[in-house]
């Protein structure tokens, strides 16, 4: 449950980073809100292009429920070495001061590019980083923490896009 001053309704380009975008229907999609190259930046979660990331400072056009200053919950037991393959598109990896998601551009091909989602973190020791294949979207702490949205038992990987 959401009350009603945690939210509000919008299109991408009225979303700051760290916000979520919920869907009303069955043609939108979950979105986060992360940056890249220092420009708001909108990765779908779910559907047919998950873990895609398009500029969405100026998006009009996707809508949806807009939940921002949603924090970012990492599961430890899916730690692996960012610095190395393993985790694929959708993976979160803490580097430097960031903690970033891999996802791909929607108008390039490769392995993925790092969206911010976190920034002016503790800095990390240099040259070392940890990623993790599952991780959740929660907001509130305590006993009125709610989780938002979550990966699959199997996140995505570069072999099966």
């Amino acid at each position: 449950m959401l009350s009603a001053d945690e939210f509000s309704v919008g299109a991408l380009a009225n979303a700051i980073p760290l916000s979520l975008i919920l869907p009303r229907n069955q043609y939108e999609a979950v979105v986060l809100i992360g940056s890249y190259q220092d420009a708001p930046a909108a990765v779908f979660l779910s559907g047919q292009f998950a873990f895609t990331f398009f500029p969405s400072a100026d998006n009009h056009s996707w809508k949806g429920l807009i939940v921002p200053d949603v924090r970012v919950e990492v599961d430890p037991a899916s730690l692996y070495n960012g610095d190395h393959f393993g985790g694929g598109l959708g993976s979160v990896i803490r580097v430097d001061t960031r903690l970033v998601v891999k996802a791909k551009s929607e108008r390039f091909f490769g392995d993925g590019v790092n969206v911010t989602l976190h920034d002016n973190l503790k800095t990390c020791a240099e040259g070392y980083t940890a990623g993790f294949t599952h991780w959740q979207i929660v907001v509130g702490t305590g006993q009125d923490k709610r989780v938002l949205w979550r990966t699959s038992d199997k996140p995505s990987s570069e072999s099966d896009q």
